[in-house]
């Protein structure tokens, strides 16, 4: 009889196994992500900040004639001035800090300041920025990527937080003072809440500069930033309420090269909408239990259908003393091949037997029955007290070298 294979009990043990620790494991988790976004920054952008009032007929109307363009434009709303105070936000007055400006509307195109005139027409706003904008491009100095990914921590199926982590790497030495800007914005939003007033587009909800990476040409460094759900909360951003892509993700790189003391320029600038917690929540909802083990059926079955290929090609072998005498045996081997041919590499005896000079070693063709005899000798000279093993080593067409060891006991068909 041919010895079975214990490699497929042991595969199918062990996916059992992962099966459980798995579904443990997921079972345990509580956090996970809803949906995810990635993005490189492959592409020139222009960086529009716009600080106006929201009561300015001529900001919004500024605005909306640049709606349809790829510029990334946020705009900030005066903290002090302003009759509606819901996007009066303390990172106006630290930006405008920054820039050491004051005056309303202000116009910053790429980091560098645009004085305008509250008297003139918007056409001449408009030439202003088309102007600015042909006078931006300088060489790159920095490679930037961002990942997004929307965080459910509470194991409720919503999302309660913003994870983004990237890299990002110098080409050139930079001034200490460079830093990543991360801007949340409000695609469309209502101004005071009431639905009465005209919206509001690309407003800042929160603004969070960092500088923890390194300056040094060459260098890359991995970054990540979290807003938590209370983080999220003080901003006003509720991510379940409508379709997180109504927010989006400003990313600026703000610097110079360490030999310049200008001003700090934007040296990479990109825009892209939150994922889409919609867009993904067929699969964020499926149980990961079930689809787990969706996955682990799927492998045994697989595995089952390759046995089942094993057990149509390997070979049936039956042993048969014809006759014995004295110390030796006559032996025959009978091999039903099956949809596979079957190439005889070597026969072996167990130790304490010598088997007899075989011809030279069939090759089998699929689905026949072929015999061949040979003689074996007991060493000892008892060949009642010896136990005799016969090893047939086969090569199977498409399923590889296989051993078979057939035990023959008596001289009945085995």
């Amino acid at each position: 009889m041919i010895k079975r294979n214990k490699l497929i009990v042991n595969i199918l043990l062990f996916l059992f196994l992962i099966s459980i620790f798995s579904s443990i494991a997921i079972a345990e988790t509580n956090s996970k992500v809803l949906a995810t976004k990635s993005i490189k920054f492959e592409k020139e952008a222009v960086l529009i900040e716009w600080f106006s009032s929201t009561n300015c007929d001529e900001c919004r109307e500024f605005e909306n004639n640049h709606l349809n363009t790829e510029y990334a434009w946020i705009n900030w709303f005066n903290s002090e001035n302003d009759q509606i105070n819901n996007f009066a936000r303390d990172d106006t007055n630290r930006r405008l800090n920054q820039l050491n400006e004051s005056e309303f509307p202000l116009l910053i195109v790429d980091g560098e300041v645009k004085k305008l005139n509250i008297n003139d027409n918007i056409e001449t706003w408009d030439e202003l920025l088309e102007n600015s904008i042909e006078n931006t491009l300088g060489k790159n100095l920095v490679n930037f990527s961002l990942n997004i990914d929307l965080i459910d921590s509470t194991n409720d199926n919503k999302a309660n937080e913003i994870k983004l982590h990237g890299e990002i790497t110098t080409l050139s030495d930079l001034h200490n003072d460079t830093a990543i800007h991360i801007h949340l914005i409000e695609n469309i939003a209502d101004s005071d809440g009431s639905g009465a007033r005209p919206p509001i587009t690309n407003v800042l909800r929160e603004w969070i500069p960092k500088t923890d990476f390194s300056v040094k040409m060459g260098n890359t460094t991995e970054w990540e930033y979290s807003l938590s759900e209370t983080y999220l909360d003080s901003a006003n951003i509720n991510l379940n309420e409508g379709d997180s892509s109504r927010y989006s993700i400003v990313i600026s790189v703000h610097g110079e090269e360490s030999r310049n003391e200008s001003i700090m320029r934007v040296l990479s600038v990109n825009k892209t909408t939150l994922p889409s917690i919609h867009g993904q929540e067929e699969w964020s909802n499926f149980p990961l239990i079930i689809l787990g083990n969706i996955i682990i059926l799927v492998g045994i079955c697989f595995i089952i259908i390759q046995e089942r290929i094993r057990e149509n090609g390997l070979p049936m072998l039956e042993g048969k003393i014809l006759h014995s005498k004295q110390n030796e045996k006559e032996i025959n081997i009978n091999i039903k091949t099956g949809n596979k041919k079957v190439e005889i590499l070597d026969v072996n005896v167990n130790k304490g037997w010598r088997i007899s000079k075989l011809k030279k070693l069939p090759l089998i063709t699929a689905k026949s029955d072929f015999d061949f005899k040979f003689k074996v000798t007991s060493k000892s000279g008892n060949i009642e007290e010896n136990p005799l093993q016969i090893t047939v080593k086969t090569d199977v067409d498409d399923l590889g070298q296989w051993m078979m060891d057939i035990d023959m006991i008596s001289e009945k068909n085995e």
